[in-house]
């Protein structure tokens, strides 16, 4: 795929991405729109109760997730907060049972519950949460069923799978199907404001950016001590895929490595800060695995990367994300202006823009409604009203860069974005999906890593 191409396609949403345009489509003047979790899992069950949050004119009616063990505690839970959302919103008696009720919801598990569920004419939307290299098969199946969709982040794990996720963006067009991803600080409202002044020219010209997705944790440690608690390691070894599924944060075939699972997040704000249609011109990522966790038992990825990307036109993007015990934590954005700064975060109230000496010259309102809620309010209102919003081609480039700059990290080698773009076969899904043996080669070693 030529490199115009993929500039095309992340220019297709614009500086707008967080309020795509919209054309008509199915579902206008639905009242209760009825709704099917794959995955159910933390986060799938996490983005229900945003959603049940945001919207109670929805229906929880059918749960599926590869093991049978993880459907019965998310339905439990939903049904907990679903009382809770009555309770708070002041809904009539029996408003809880109406979104969710835990006699009546469908269960499917094993290999083949997505296509059960997905045969469900009943279902309007389908949240999409599992392991994320399972979102590219599972969201080709909820396009051609004819389903909208909240897609989680991120969008695929390789370069082979975003060539696929490009095509299903355009095809989700034709099919007048919704689909929007759980890039949740494009609805934050302070992100929202602090970006459109910075693309107005507050900060002036763009000189440097850099995202940071630092933790003192290696995410994956304490599922994984969880799950052997419970016993669900049992006759197990690390070399079985349903060890590497169900411990799926620790391994790089299931998750993409974290600067592709997590620091996506990171990597999609200064995208949409840059009008999320330019690309890098080149990438130089370095990286390793710090953290004295055992591997394969505790997986094989990173515990820490640092990129740098050649925006073009003199501007760099410097990524850095790390998961190691004791080091310190650091969550948010930074883009450098001639006249002044911009400063992003999730949490505590940071949006913000300073001047070059660093006071503060605008600084976002702190109390605003919650974005993981509002994303889910966005596709769920914009069904209603029968219109179609796509904002998968925008997570697909952010995930490209994370992808990029893990193939350079793991590698040592630096590459021109083109090359990966039009030339690499990099493929990390195995050939054959089942519970197998899936040895692992082990933790990537920079200058032995293989390009291809």
């Amino acid at each position: 795929m030529e490199r115009r191409d993929f500039i095309k396609a992340g220019a297709v949403l614009g500086a707008a991405a967080a309020m795509p345009s919209c054309i008509s489509a199915s579902g206008k003047g639905k009242d209760r729109i009825k709704v099917g979790l794959i995955g159910c899992g933390g986060r799938a069950t996490g983005a229900a109760t945003n959603m049940m949050n945001a919207d109670q004119n929805v229906e929880f009616v059918a749960f599926a997730d590869l093991f049978e063990d993880k459907i019965q505690p998310s339905i439990d839970r939903l049904v907990k907060e679903s009382q809770k959302v009555a309770k708070v919103k002041g809904l009539p008696a029996g408003s809880a049972e109406k979104i969710i009720n835990s006699a009546k919801v469908q269960r499917f598990s094993g290999w083949n519950c997505v296509d059960q569920i997905l045969s469900m004419k009943e279902i309007d939307v389908i949240i999409e949460a599992t392991p994320p290299v399972f979102r590219t098969p599972h969201y080709k199946k909820i396009v051609a069923a004819g389903k909208h969709a909240f897609l989680e982040k991120p969008a695929c794990i390789d370069i082979t799978q975003a060539r696929e996720m490009l095509a299903l963006a355009d095809e989700a067009n034709k099919k007048g199907l919704s689909v929007v991803c759980g890039t949740q600080r494009r609805y934050h409202q302070g992100y929202q404001e602090v970006i459109k002044r910075v693309k107005d020219g507050m900060i002036g010209d763009l000189l440097s950016a850099q995202c940071y997705w630092n933790s003192s944790g290696y995410v994956g440690h304490g599922q994984h001590d969880a799950m052997e608690k419970k016993g669900l390691f049992k006759g197990l070894s690390p070399d079985d895929m349903e060890y590497q599924i169900r411990n799926w944060f620790s391994f790089i075939w299931t998750s993409g490595d974290h600067i592709v699972e997590q620091h996506v997040h990171n990597i999609d704000v200064l995208m949409w800060a840059l009008g999320d249609n330019r690309m890098p011109l080149d990438v130089r990522g370095m990286g390793g695995r710090s953290t004295d966790l055992p591997t394969p038992t505790y997986g094989d990825r990173f515990s820490h990367f640092a990129v740098d990307f050649d925006m073009g036109e003199g501007l760099r993007i410097a990524s850095y994300c790390q998961q190691d015990p004791k080091a310190a934590s650091e969550v948010g954005e930074r883009i450098v202006g001639s006249k002044g700064i911009m400063h992003t975060a999730l949490w505590g109230g940071a949006c913000k823009i300073t001047d070059l000496k660093g006071n503060i010259i605008y600084q976002a309102d702190k109390n605003i409604p919650q974005c993981m809620e509002m994303e889910h309010k966005f596709l769920l209102d914009n069904i209603r009203a029968g219109k179609q919003v796509n904002t998968l081609k925008t997570l697909v480039n952010s995930t490209l860069l994370a992808i990029a700059g893990r193939m350079s990290a793991f590698s040592g080698k630096k590459f021109k974005f083109e090359w990966m773009m039009r030339k690499s076969q990099e493929n990390l899904v195995p050939a054959k999906m089942g519970f197998y043996k899936n040895p692992i080669a082990g933790v990537p070693v920079p200058g032995k890593y293989r390009l291809y």
